[in-house]
């Protein structure tokens, strides 16, 4: 006996969801190549903002707008692909997915500061300011929910999506991998904490290409 056809809201949101898995590591990932600094000084992060090409500058900015939509959505998506099967790992890995990514449109707004901040005469006397905000206790609040939640989640993920068959086991161990290797990131300085970041990235976005293709097509694999 076939499988009833999935309806046209279903497929609608399916869609939506896969987009979301896909779309919002791949504007992380682009709005990380092109940022011209990553958690440096005010002065550095201002300087860099000031030297860099507005083109580019701008869409780094919009990708990290972009993504910061569509990652908390991305993340919701993945616990509904596995929550039949796994549902612990679905409840808990898409909780902390999407409280994990909600504090990145903050983040993405910092970004947009130091550019905007970049591109006044004056732009030296807000140093200090970038500095302060960055560093204040809301901004540490949502660094840290970001960090501890998300990077949890995508391990949860991981193992939720294959065991429920989802995806690969080497896309598993891609979106697994992902989360350490973001932590080792924050070891390197500049160019060395991009690379390493957007290696985690890649690898985030390679694990979750099996994810939206199953989500598509509502298919599951057989577990040896």
């Amino acid at each position: 006996m076939s499988a009833p056809a999935m309806r046209g809201t279903e497929r609608v949101l399916r869609i939506v969801l896969a987009i979301a898995i896909v779309g919002g590591p791949l504007g992380y990932l682009v709005g990380g190549l092109l940022a011209p600094a990553i958690h440096t000084s005010g002065a550095s992060t201002i300087d860099a903002n000031a030297a860099a090409d507005p083109v580019t500058n701008a869409v780094h900015v919009a990708a990290f707008v972009i993504a910061s939509f569509l990652l908390p959505v991305g993340a919701a998506g993945l616990a509904y692909l596995c929550y039949r099967r796994m549902p612990w790992f679905a409840t808990i890995g898409g909780l902390l997915g999407v409280v994990g990514w909600l504090p990145f449109s903050a983040l993405a707004a910092l970004d947009d500061l130091a550019s905007t901040m970049a591109q006044r005469r004056d732009r030296g006397s807000y140093a200090a300011l970038l500095d302060q905000f960055t560093n204040d206790t809301v901004m540490n609040t949502y660094l840290v929910v970001y960090v501890v939640c998300h990077l949890v989640a995508y391990v949860l993920f991981g193992i939720g999506l294959y065991r429920a068959g989802a995806i690969p086991l080497w896309a598993a161990w891609a979106m697994i991998a992902s989360s350490p290797l973001t932590v080792v990131a924050f070891a390197f300085h500049d160019g060395g904490r991009t690379a390493v970041g957007v290696v985690a990235l890649a690898l985030l976005l390679i694990g979750g290409l099996p994810a939206a293709q199953s989500m598509v097509t509502a298919r599951r694999r057989t577990l040896p």
